[in-house]
């Protein structure tokens, strides 16, 4: 097939969150079929990356789009009624581009990647459509306005809103629809519409990259990685650093939590100046040697969609992990033997605390937290189950 793949941001590298799902599906089924790629750009740096995507797409078109005209598009169109959503991801020269492939070549399927880019194909009927909704967004940014301080609470839920009812014309009228877990599933049945055209398509872990090290590892040392600008990720760090280090710094006085990731919020920057248990990396090129050091992996998650890659990162790299209920949703494991659970911030800290001292209990999680990884989070695996849906 020749099949046009839509993506809102650039694929690679694959080092986190969406980025990570979108390049596997393209290198996937570029063993099997010819890729057009048409996606965005939000940073001038990641125009680079096409000779990269090349190797695994027949033609790559990327659009730079300002972090600040996205910026501009949403807040212009606040009053519109549409989701802002699609304002943001909005391109009239992507819209150009897609509409000329379109005109010009014969596709046999479009792929859109994230409910941002449908709205460039809203209106193709003769082609084949499917969508990787990837999440429930929408119950996503009903989660920020929990946490959300006036007046952006009101903005999050009205978008939460807007985007539902977005959410169900898309999946009314794609052919199919794919999403992370089963959870996803179940909750954009109940949550969006009650549709037989979706299918779970597990992520998967890259496990040459990410393996148990060799090196010993520090006692002391609690890490957390993710893109720092991220709202759920800052709010996550600032919970775990304020609620719940405080209960572990009494028991381990000499703990270091190392926050790694790009473009760190300036709370966690000022939270890390005044606080010398509190390391803040900003961007790093591997996570691999912070995670490698730490006895434990913490994901205190308070907001939460899909599955957290960088929870199956950790236990792939044999690190123990604590994270929330909601950082767990999606992820196939048994809790208490694979990973723990906590929700509140006194059970967090003991947790932690328990895998720090317990050399025993780390390793037993260690072991099967990898063996979680090697069996269900096989990206070939998982993606057959894709192209097999496609091939329908």
């Amino acid at each position: 097939m020749k099949i046009l793949f839509l993506a809102q941001r650039v694929p690679y590298p694959p080092n986190k969150g969406d980025k990570l799902r979108s390049f596997n599906e393209i290198k996937f089924l570029s063993q099997f079929h010819d890729i057009s790629l048409v996606c965005l750009a939000d940073n001038a740096s990641d125009l680079k990356h096409k000779d990269e995507l090349l190797k695994y797409c027949t033609s790559v078109d990327i659009v730079y789009l300002p972090k600040i005209r996205s910026k501009i598009n949403t807040a212009v169109d606040l009053f519109s009624g549409s989701p802002l959503t699609l304002a943001h991801f909005y391109s009239a020269v992507f819209n150009n581009i897609v509409q000329q492939k379109l005109q010009e070549e014969k596709f046999d399927l479009i792929f859109v990647y994230c409910s941002s880019m449908a709205q460039y194909v809203e209106k193709v009927t003769i082609i084949p459509r499917v969508i990787d909704f990837v999440d429930v967004d929408s119950e996503k940014w009903a989660q920020y306005a929990m946490y959300a301080r006036f007046p952006m609470n009101l903005v999050y839920r009205l978008e939460s809103r807007r985007l539902r009812i977005y959410e169900k014309v898309i999946a009314e009228s794609f052919q199919h629809c794919f999403l992370v877990s089963e959870k996803e599933v179940d909750d954009f049945r109940r949550l969006v519409c009650p549709i037989d055209t979706l299918t779970p398509i597990l992520n998967g872990v890259d496990l040459d990259q990410f393996h148990p090290s060799a090196e010993p590892y520090d006692t002391n040392v609690i890490v957390f990685t993710g893109a720092m600008d991220y709202f759920a990720n800052v709010e996550a760090v600032l919970y775990f650093a304020m609620e719940i280090l405080p209960l572990i710094k009494d028991k381990i006085p000499q703990v270091k939590f190392y926050v790694v990731g790009s473009n760190p919020a300036a709370e966690l920057l000022s939270l890390a100046r005044s606080n010398p248990n509190i390391v803040v990396t900003g961007y790093v090129d591997q996570v691999q040697p912070y995670m490698a050091k730490a006895a434990v992996f913490v994901a205190p998650m308070r907001i939460a969609r899909g599955v957290q890659n960088k929870i199956l990162e950790a236990m792939a790299m044999g690190v123990p992990v604590v994270t929330t209920s909601l950082g767990f949703e999606g992820i196939t494991a048994v809790l208490d033997n694979d990973i723990l659970i906590a929700d509140d911030s006194s059970n967090f800290a003991d947790s932690v605390v328990k895998l720090m001292q317990n050399r025993e209990l780390r390793e037993m999680l260690s072991k099967r937290g990898r063996n979680v990884v090697e069996y269900y989070y096989d990206w070939n695996l998982n993606l057959k189950n894709m192209h097999d849906t496609l091939a329908c």
